[in-house]
């Protein structure tokens, strides 16, 4: 039987099928990417490079006389953060009487894959999910909680402004990063409630289809991309335990920029540093005989690290904006 070595090593047989399975595997509803871009590393802990901001500052000797040398300005400032990929891995057995037993469309091998990643794909969102709504992760004045009539269900048309709570978000981001948020995250539920807001209804009212769409929200706030998240888990601890389910996203609404691409010297809301598996990417389902147990064995794993990339001076998202428990009814 092959030797799994978790620090890369070893002999270990990765099912290039199984593995465009569980890349594959849709993911309809979650965030992921579109807030935390996936950018995948040669190492599994290392250094990534945080630039000042000197360029920034004007200079005013910027004047050259014929014959002197140009005045010299000092380097842009660069600091480091680490970052550590640790590997999140589940496995599952799949039995030679489950083969045997199994009907049309009954797939056991892909069955299994799907539920693995699955439960990969959805604590990695847990991870996302926990980082954007917490409040102390943002820069003073990148963040408001709601309360009372300016929840944007408390039917006061006078204190629930939606439009206007964004728009502070979208000034908050560009004074302090110069760049306009183009991504949001709204929740399903805000999003359904939002369906009914007075405010909101009057001002498309004489659009030309007078239907309340994410896309149209868009618009109406002007800002590229638009997710409303809609995926729900069992909070119960144990298995067995009474089903208690909620979505992953509350009710909490996200502002963010995000870049096109991952590149050098560009701000960034956050990334997902993903440490590569030879032969497989940033994501592998490997697959062994267990034959005292009749059965192979499925394991699907993912080395990540999820950071916020773009900081103020204490370390606090600059390239973000949360609005908290916007909706009372929750």
């Amino acid at each position: 039987m092959p030797v799994y070595n978790a620090n890369g090593g070893g002999n270990v047989h990765i099912d290039k099928i199984l593995t465009q399975i569980s890349i594959a595997w849709p993911q309809n509803g979650f965030v992921g990417e579109a807030l935390f871009p996936a950018v995948p590393v040669n190492k599994q802990s290392d250094i990534y490079y945080v630039y000042g901001r000197e360029a920034w500052l004007p200079e005013r000797g910027d004047e050259r006389a014929p014959g002197t040398e140009a005045n010299e300005i000092p380097g842009m400032q660069v600091s480091t953060q680490p970052y550590y990929c640790k590997e999140h891995a589940l496995q599952i057995a799949v039995t030679d009487e489950e083969r045997e037993n199994a009907d049309s469309p009954l797939s056991p091998d892909r069955d299994a894959t799907e539920l693995v990643t699955s439960k990969i794909i959805l604590g990695r969102e847990l991870g996302i999910r926990n980082l954007a709504v917490t409040a102390a992760n943002y820069a003073t004045g990148n963040s408001v909680t709601l309360a009372g009539v300016d929840r944007w269900d408390s039917g006061d048309a006078a204190g629930s402004q939606p439009i206007a709570d964004m728009k502070l978000g979208i000034t908050a981001v560009h004074a302090k990063l110069f760049m306009r948020v183009n991504t949001v995250i709204m929740p399903y539920q805000v999003m359904a409630a939002l369906e009914d807001h007075a405010t909101l209804l009057d001002r498309i009212k004489y659009s030309e289809r007078a239907i309340f769409t994410p896309e149209l929200l868009a618009a109406l706030v002007g800002i590229d991309r638009w997710i409303v998240p809609g995926v729900g888990y069992n909070t119960a601890i144990n298995y067995g335990a009474a089903e208690t389910l909620g979505y992953v996203w509350g009710d909490d609404v996200v502002m963010a920029w995000v870049p096109p691409r991952p590149g050098l010297k560009t701000p960034a809301y956050g990334y997902e540093f993903v440490w590569r598996y030879p032969g497989a990417g940033v994501q592998a389902t490997d697959r062994w005989r267990e034959e005292k147990r009749k059965s192979d064995v499925i394991r699907v794993s993912r080395r990540y690290d999820l950071k916020h990339t773009a900081l103020d001076g204490s370390g606090k998202v600059v390239a973000g904006y949360l609005i908290k428990d916007v909706l009372a009814a929750s």
